[in-house]
């Protein structure tokens, strides 16, 4: 069973096939060489560590790892790669066996941490203190055991966050507190909060009641421990399994007709006036692409999940960096925080919208090449829906930190709608592009997977430095030369380059629309295997 569903997997990927996959390795090969110097590092740690150092600094380690492992998939909007249950639901298949491929993909989630642990292990085999190769039983079998038990507990928790954010109202919220939960732990640093109650905290999850801590002591020569790791194990086994089976119950589009059907005449009248301003602009088929990309994206949990990220996760990133260790602004970095943010929420969208504006069409966007509209026309208005919603997320952005005092006043919020728009008017020219000869069909109702293939992304990697130099000459030129009037001409250039650079993309997207017509449409309906990546 095992075999079978990995061999339909290769055949559904049919690497042999796909050109370019230099660009989906690249930004892989950037972030996989950052974790192993961390593992060299981990590694060198517990070398040159002295035994009272480890007892008090591995459980943390191990903390770290699980904290890692469990909650960072959720905040990078990936749950790494899982079995697609409805293609499987069909087939007479072992419950049993389909569990274990699910444990095993868990590890697409944190291969990072298993460097990191290997890392670690080694340098505790080469310390002396620590007992060495002789004791390498004693040290390889609590990080085994711990490795497993991460892996079962993933399993559960993605099973449990697949019910939770298939459910309308609730998913955003789940995004939302799981990621302010992640990042109140670098506040307390940033600001020099220590609760009365964190020394506490901090030494219980010491204490061998844990299983990061059990771990730790069991492979310091600590034999009790290892029994207590042990049961976290069996409770880790039957968390993941008895989620699993919930799982293969739970029918997420039955439950998701119910609450439209509860939902849709409620709502049917709030947004009518949002979504009929285009008709005021703009002729047929223009403001009819726009009302459609509106309408279409407002009804996306996916998109919608991404566009409040925008305005919450950007604040919650970007406000340490601009703020001092004890909570005093900066002068400088405050008077960026709002640009940063908002170019934060514009890098957001992209992955949604405009890096690949067709994913979310898929077969549908055979529409696109049989009615009368030119290419053309559809693009830019998929690109002006985007940018509707990018100034909504700078709106937002700019009531929450004008309420927080975080900017000098309006000049600072007009700063940042011209520069967002600069450097937006480069993202939709490069976007364009890669929307037509890199697209990749999208599942609007999964809000936990990412938006752009892995070859966007490497040109992302590539080419987003080269989108935002324009605006970074123009602030270098307000420092060198200390005058706003360099500043604003700079801006203007840059403004003026930027719309050339968008026009030559767009053609070159209606040239590649034109000559790649059945690669797209193949691309976009194209289906996965019996393993999903998210």
């Amino acid at each position: 069973m095992i075999a079978a569903i990995l061999r339909a997997q290769f055949l559904s990927m049919r690497w042999g096939r796909r050109h370019g996959s230099v660009w989906r390795f690249l930004p892989l090969t950037v972030w996989y060489l950052f974790w192993l110097a961390s593992a060299v590092f981990a590694f060198i740690v517990a070398r040159e560590a002295g035994l009272v150092s480890l007892r008090r600094d591995l459980p943390i380690g191990f903390l770290g790892v699980t904290a890692y492992w469990q909650f960072m998939p959720m905040l990078s909007a990936s749950l790494g790669m899982g079995l697609d249950l409805r293609k499987l639901r069909i087939y007479p298949a072992i419950h049993r066996e389909l569990f274990v491929v699910e444990v095993l993909l868990c590890f697409t989630t944190a291969i990072e941490m298993l460097l990191v642990i290997a890392g670690g292990v080694a340098g505790l085999l080469a310390n002396k203190e620590a007992g060495g190769w002789a004791a390498a039983p004693r040290i390889l079998a609590p990080a085994l055991i711990l490795i497993l038990f991460n892996a079962l507990l993933a399993s559960g928790t993605r099973s449990l966050l697949g019910r939770l954010l298939a459910k309308r109202k609730i998913r955003e919220v789940v995004i939302l507190v799981t990621t302010c939960l992640w990042m109140l732990p670098r506040i307390f640093v940033q600001y020099r909060i220590h609760p009365k109650w964190l020394d506490p905290v901090a030494q219980a999850l010491r204490g061998p009641k844990f299983p990061w801590s059990a771990a730790a002591a069991a492979a310091l020569g600590d034999l009790t421990p290892f029994l207590t790791l042990v049961l976290w194990l069996l409770a880790a086994l039957w968390f993941g399994r008895s989620q699993f089976e919930r799982n293969l119950l739970y029918d997420a589009t039955a439950a998701q007709a119910m609450v439209l059907r509860k939902d849709a005449s409620r709502r049917r009248s709030a947004g009518e006036a949002f979504f009929a301003f285009p008709r005021l602009l703009w002729r047929d088929p223009l403001a009819a692409i726009v009302e459609k990309e509106l309408r279409s994206l407002v009804r996306t949990p996916r998109f919608r999940m991404v566009f409040v990220m925008g305005f919450t996760f950007g604040i919650l990133v970007w406000l340490p960096v601009v703020l001092g260790g004890d909570g005093a602004r900066h002068s400088g970095g405050s008077s960026y925080f709002l640009v940063f943010v908002c170019i934060y929420a514009l890098t957001m969208l992209g992955q949604v919208t405009y890096w690949n504006c067709f994913g979310f069409d898929r077969s549908a966007a055979l529409f696109y090449f049989a009615a009368p509209q030119p290419i053309s026309q559809v693009l830019i208005g998929k690109n002006i829906a985007a940018m509707v919603f990018v100034y909504l997320d700078v709106t937002i952005l700019s009531i929450v930190v004008g309420t927080f005092h975080l900017t000098a006043g309006w000049e600072q919020v007009a700063e940042a709608l011209v520069v967002v728009g600069i450097c937006a008017v480069y993202m939709l020219g490069m976007g364009n592009m890669a929307s037509v000869n890199y697209p990749r069909p999208l599942n609007p109702e999964n809000v936990a997977r990412g938006g752009s293939s892995g070859r966007s992304q490497g040109l992302m990697l590539m080419f987003y430095p080269l989108a935002l130099l324009p605006v970074f000459l123009a602030y270098l030129a307000r420092w060198a030369l200390n005058s706003e009037l360099a500043f604003i001409a700079v801006l203007a250039i840059a403004g003026a380059i930027g719309g050339v650079v968008y026009w030559i993309g767009l053609d070159s997207a209606v040239m590649a629309a034109r000559a790649k017509r059945e690669q797209l449409f193949t691309a976009l309906t194209s289906g996965e295997g019996p393993i999903g990546s998210e």
